[in-house]
């Protein structure tokens, strides 16, 4: 049982300085409900206040994602174009084209379709509030193997 004031478990501090060479040997990963798509990245950071990923879309990949909670990502390396459904009706559309230095989110509920652009993987980080504790490795699983 936690002690202090919260009734839940509560994050703490944590600091981590992104290993873009383990990027190279993370495992590619099925992506569900996209046949044919792998991903690959690491999971930096897994409190329960948000679990931040390194990851890694593979180019020319389509994909298409649903969001259960809110996320904010950020691209580090290579391009995409992406539309976002906003719920309720999904009628509502926004586009966009991403490149390194843009910071973009998706709320809770969002469907996502993606194309990877160029011959290169779209590397982006993401911050996912609260953690959906996503079954990336850690870095220290992806060095040790």
């Amino acid at each position: 049982m936690p002690i202090g004031l919260a009734p839940t478990v509560r994050s703490t501090f944590e600091a981590h300085r992104i290993d873009f060479d383990a990027m190279e040997n993370a495992p590619l990963l099925d992506l569900p409900f996209n046949p044919g798509c792998r991903i690959r990245g690491y999971s930096a950071i897994n409190q329960p206040n948000c679990q931040i990923i390194v990851e890694d879309f593979m180019p020319g990949d389509e994909i298409w994602w649903t969001f259960a909670h809110d996320e904010i990502q950020y691209a580090i390396s290579g391009e995409m174009e992406v539309e976002v459904y906003l719920p309720p009706l999904y009628s509502e559309v926004k586009k966009a084209h991403i490149v390194p230095g843009t910071v973009y989110s998706y709320p809770v509920g969002a469907r996502k379709h993606l194309k990877v652009l160029g011959d290169k993987p779209f590397r982006h980080i993401c911050f996912c509030p609260p953690s959906p504790d996503y079954p990336f490795p850690t870095l220290e699983e992806i060095k040790g193997a």
